[in-house]
């Protein structure tokens, strides 16, 4: 076994957690790779806020609470008209 993976290999790992659960082998050579490589522990975190943006979008859009500001579509139809 691999005791140290590249950050090309962290990345796929960290993307790959997203979906699924990483066995245990996985974990402990990503969390390995973390405690050593500040980049990709910036791209984890990265990844978690963006994961955290999009899910709170859908939660909004179910609920149908995104809604576009009033001058935006009156832009829209403006634009629309003078074609």
């Amino acid at each position: 076994m691999k005791l140290m993976i590249t950050c090309e290999e962290a990345s796929t790992l960290l993307s790959e957690k997203i979906d699924v659960p990483l066995s245990p082998a996985k974990r402990l050579l990503l969390q390995t790779h973390l405690l050593m490589c500040r980049k990709c522990t910036l791209f984890k975190g990265q990844m978690n806020s963006l994961r955290k943006v999009f899910l709170g979008l859908e939660d909004a859009s179910s609920k149908d609470e995104i809604k576009m500001p009033d001058s935006s579509r009156d832009r829209i139809k403006q634009k629309l008209r003078e074609q």
